[in-house]
């Protein structure tokens, strides 16, 4: 019985630990960044197969010694990538001039959900400035139509497919356009938005592609790389939001933030998972608002749960007065050429410009 339980153990930590060292390997193919997702349930099953090798160590060390170290340098790995979205102290912002804050909430409805009363009134509730809405066909455009009388500008594309995007907003919006990003067939926002004080702020809303195992995760990320050439290129500090189907610590999520200089606001506030709402223990955060420097983090928050396997996902920010705030994410050697490589092979006609 022994024996079987050590052996079970053993088994246990080298899937979990293969599981977990995997995604470091720097490949398009999504089987490999699937596992990039379940890094918090990952963790805690290596911590949970460690503790349980300890009790075989005096009998068994032949076999358990090993595993355990296995399992703990997995689980080392696991934690430096989980400690930046531990909730932080001391490095967040609570005063801000009302004419300075601009509050984002994104939102994937999930296709076929027909729970919009939830959302809506949520939505009506927390008063955002800017509402970005993925997964929308004909039905959910005519079940969000009261937001427009509180947020009258608006743009949409309806697909017929997981790829309708609906923004609302409560602000202006400046050359506001659909765009197919590194020629993907799915659209994104890409507008500006002025503020309160008549500042414009630019807005890239977008919704790649989700995991689909053995195929290639190039479309979404020469989507993600399109986008941060879009802010990039643009004057007016920007915000890059939406269902990217990446959780924040993946390569090209990581790359896409050195490229454009954005901050991510979990990096205060901690790990706020926002799929799946059907499962208390797969899930992890995929919605995400990210901003460039200029701005500062005053709260995130989950939503309530409205029929979507989707949490909504609000950021409040505010623009500061002058450079300050956190200091954004420095390019990195080859980040450039890598990007560009990865469009390219994706057929996209955007490349990302060296500076």
């Amino acid at each position: 019985m022994k024996a079987t339980a050590v052996w079970t153990l053993v088994t246990l930590a080298a899937v979990l630990a293969t599981a977990s060292l995997i995604p470091l390997i720097p490949t398009e193919w999504w089987v490999v960044r699937l596992l990039d997702f379940p890094r918090l349930p990952l963790a805690v099953a290596l911590a949970a197969t460690g503790i349980g090798l300890l009790f075989f160590f005096r009998r068994n060390s032949g076999s358990a010694a090993p595993a355990f170290v296995i399992a703990a340098i997995a689980l080392t790995v696991d934690n430096w990538i989980l400690w930046p979205y531990l909730p932080a102290r001391g490095s967040r912002v609570d005063a801000c001039p009302a004419e300075r804050r601009l509050s984002v909430l994104v939102a994937n409805v999930q296709l076929g959900n027909r729970e919009a009363g939830p959302l809506v009134e949520a939505v009506q509730r927390v008063k955002p400035d800017l509402f970005l809405a993925m997964e929308t066909d004909a039905w959910w455009d005519e079940a969000l139509n009261p937001l427009r009388v509180s947020m009258p500008h608006t743009l949409q594309r309806i697909t017929g497919s997981y790829y309708g995007i609906h923004l609302f907003s409560r602000l202006t919006l400046v050359n506001g356009e659909i765009r197919h990003l590194a020629g993907q067939d799915t659209p994104a926002v890409v507008t500006g938005v002025s503020l309160r004080t008549g500042e414009v702020v630019d807005f890239v809303g977008l919704h790649p592609k989700p995991p689909q195992v053995w195929q290639s995760a190039r479309g979404r990320d020469a989507e993600l790389y399109a986008a941060a050439e879009v802010l990039r290129e643009r004057v007016e500090p920007g915000i890059l939001a939406g269902d990217l189907n990446a959780t924040p610590w993946e390569i090209a999520v990581g790359r896409t933030q050195r490229l454009a200089g954005l901050l991510d606001p979990r990096r205060d506030y901690g790990y706020v998972a926002t799929w799946n709402t059907k499962s208390s223990w797969m899930r992890w955060p995929l919605d995400h608002v990210f901003h460039e420097g200029g701005f500062a983090t005053l709260s995130v928050e989950r939503l309530d749960a409205f029929g979507s396997d989707h949490f909504p996902y609000l950021v409040r920010l505010c623009r500061l007065t002058r450079d300050g705030g956190k200091a954004p994410p420095r390019m990195r050697s080859g980040d450039v050429e890598a990007a560009n490589a990865v469009l390219a092979a994706a057929g996209a006609t955007e490349r990302v410009r060296a500076r």
